[in-house]
């Protein structure tokens, strides 16, 4: 079930945004800035493609990395160890997942290494509801409310990406109550 928990649209970086990156380390990097001309059109194609295939994150890994920290959840998972039997249910109301990592490009020019580019990614994910269960040591996930993400990916403090998008491929919670819609009239028709 939890296998089709996926991005709605993945996180995508373009050549431009890797020369922008690049432009900017060479302003600390003498040797990247001697190689700059090298490192624009199909060779900036290339670590965009490489970085794309970084950036393909797990949705619901990321999601249950920041599950397994709430007291709650990591106290059910640790009881379902200890405990066989039914899993616990743990409800989650509105909540934020918050995620740093730094993935790095090695460049290689005429055989010679250039300092890696070193880029931040920051993603936080706005969760409306989840509904989990822990069984055997494990976070299972039973239905989620609406997600959204934004993804910021940046090289020091310039930003090259910013992406929006939602997750999809779960379940939604079928207990969550449903506002209903102010504008639209209410009523019911008896027929006798």
């Amino acid at each position: 079930m939890n296998e089709g928990i996926r991005l709605h649209t993945p996180i995508g970086v373009s050549s431009d945004d890797v020369e922008r990156a690049l432009l900017e380390q060479a302003k600390d990097e003498p040797s990247v800035l001697r190689a700059c001309e090298y490192l624009r059109g199909e060779a900036a194609e290339r670590a965009a493609h490489e970085l794309n295939q970084a950036l393909d994150i797990n949705a619901f890994e990321l999601l249950t990395q920041g599950w397994a920290r709430v007291p709650a959840v990591r106290n059910a998972a640790q009881l379902s160890v200890l405990k066989p039997g039914p899993p616990s249910i743990v409800w989650l109301d509105e909540h934020n997942i918050a995620s740093t990592s730094y993935p790095v490009l090695q460049i290689h020019v005429a055989q010679d290494a250039l300092p890696e580019l070193r880029l931040r990614l920051e993603i936080i994910a706005g969760v409306q509801s989840a509904t989990l269960a822990a069984r055997a040591g494990r976070i299972e996930l039973v239905a989620l409310g609406k997600v959204s993400v934004i993804a910021r990916l940046g090289y020091k403090d310039v930003l090259l990406k910013e992406h929006t998008t939602t997750v999809e491929g779960a379940l939604r919670d079928p207990f969550k109550h449903q506002r209903a819609a102010r504008d639209s009239p209410s009523g019911v028709d008896i027929y006798i």
